[in-house]
């Protein structure tokens, strides 16, 4: 009987972050005040917001969450990380990259909220992939008041990848209810208090 239970349960599980994590709403381009772009800045992530910021001209701004590299990145990924060519300047467009702190998407809000109470934004668009758009539209509209517009890149993962991913959101969706404020944290993962 707890085996069959267990089996539901996980079934149940799977259905829920199949319907949220894989078909969240996304947003049109439109014009914004910048283009954010969550953490880590792959090189997917990155061709997408470039089309958003140079070729759909959806914002003058482009700002990137930079975090360290992973150990489990693949070592050109690292590579790429550590010398962040995403953050040259580029002719025409305003780059900023900043280092989230905390390394999390409450980090990279937490910094969205700064920049835009000093910039003035009304309108932000956000970059980040598919299963993270839910998360992230919560979490970013905790700390940014503006209007919020998500936009996504399609990895088109699948088995373990996808079953590890729906894991990561589960727990970081667990992590934003039990912090529910713009910069509460929990106390094993502060802000650093330089």
């Amino acid at each position: 009987m707890v085996l069959i239970v267990l089996t539901i349960l996980v079934v149940l599980w799977l259905a829920v972050c199949h319907a949220v994590l894989d078909n969240p709403r996304v947003d049109p381009p439109k014009r914004s005040d910048a283009v954010f772009v969550l953490g880590p800045p792959d090189t997917s992530r990155m061709a997408y917001a470039e089309d958003l910021v140079f070729n759909q001209h959806v914002a003058d701004t482009l700002v990137i969450s930079a975090p360290d590299p992973q150990p489990y990145e693949p070592p050109q990924m690292q590579e790429y990380y550590s010398t962040r060519p995403f953050c040259a300047p580029r002719e025409g467009v305003e780059v900023i990259c900043f280092k989230p702190d905390p390394s999390t998407t409450q980090g990279e809000a937490m910094e969205l909220q700064k920049l835009a109470e000093e910039r003035g934004w009304d309108t932000v668009t956000a970059v980040t992939f598919t299963q993270h758009v839910p998360r992230s539209r919560l979490i970013l509209s905790r700390c940014y008041p503006g209007e919020l517009r998500m936009s996504a890149v399609d990895f088109h993962i699948t088995g373990k990848s996808l079953l590890m991913q729906y894991l990561h959101q589960t727990g970081g969706f667990i992590k934003a209810w039990l912090t529910p404020g713009c910069d509460q944290q929990l106390p094993w993962n502060p802000k650093s208090l330089d």
